[in-house]
C-alpha cells in the first residue's frame, strides 16, 4: 500500500497533516523533500498568463471547415 501524506517538521520529528493509512507498527519507507511554500492564486494566474505569453497556442493548427467539424451523414 502506498499513500503520499503532507507533513510538518516540529523538533527533528515529522508531524503528518492526516492520519496515516497504516495500522500502528507498520514499517514504511520514507521518501522525503520539500514542499514549496503555496503560492496565492492571483500568483498563480500570473504566472499561467505569463506562460500563455510565452508559448501561444493560438495558430498553430489548421483551420478546419464547417464540414470537418460537424458530423455528417
Amino acid at each position: 500500500m502506498t499513500a503520499e501524506v503532507l507533513a510538518t517538521v516540529e523538533n527533528g520529528l515529522l508531524k503528518p497533516d492526516a492520519a496515516l493509512p497504516f495500522p500502528d507498527q507498520t514499517r514504511v519507507k520514507l521518501t522525503i523533500e520539500t514542499v514549496a511554500p503555496e503560492s496565492s492564486s492571483l500568483e498563480a494566474w500570473n504566472r499561467l498568463q505569463q506562460i500563455i505569453h510565452q508559448h501561444p497556442i493560438a495558430g498553430i493548427a489548421e483551420k478546419f471547415s464547417r464540414k470537418e467539424l460537424h458530423e455528417c451523414d
